[in-house]
């Protein structure tokens, strides 16, 4: 794979264990269901795939394919981790200040109009405002499902019981 054809989407900070895993710095969304990632190593773009990722914010934990130990996991602190453009998620993709003035709505409802974005947080978020009430949505591909841009509509997945707290 060209490094020109990808996009960076942060670093290994260093191992995380004894077994192979290895603690990476996020400085953009993954996409949802994410099988592979390539690692820069002797300028060189190397293809993984991932067994495992679990995370919070912008730091994850990640298990590669074919990294079984800590030495392993050890030559891959500090290199640059990169996805095709094309894999860039809906929200990469979008210019977010567009959507204020957007209608926010689920399968069976509409929850109301973006009225601001809240870029100061580690996760950007939609503010949305419905009958005097505000909620925030955090912009990512796990929540945002569809953005119909001729019909200023912005469909979105929440779990059961999001809206209450």
């Amino acid at each position: 794979m060209d490094i020109d054809s990808c996009y960076q989407v942060g670093y290994v900070i260093k191992r995380h264990g004894f077994k192979g895993d290895v603690k990476i710095l996020l400085e953009s969304s993954l996409p949802k269901n994410l099988e592979s990632i390539f690692v820069e190593i002797d300028n060189r773009l190397i293809p993984f795939f991932i067994e495992e990722i679990s995370g919070l914010n912008d730091i994850a934990i990640v298990k590669l394919e074919d990294v079984n130990n800590s030495e392993q996991a050890d030559r891959l602190s500090k290199c640059r981790l990169y996805l095709p453009n094309s894999s860039k998620s809906k929200s990469d993709k979008l210019e977010t200040n567009n959507l204020i003035g957007f209608t926010v709505c689920t399968d069976s409802e509409e929850l109301g109009t973006i009225t601001a974005i809240n870029n100061h947080a580690l996760n950007p978020l939609l503010v949305v405002s419905l009958q005097g009430k505000e909620f925030l949505i955090p912009i990512s591909d796990y929540f945002i499902k569809e953005i119909d841009a001729s019909e200023k509509r912005v469909k979105v997945a929440l779990p059961e019981g999001f809206l209450d707290i």
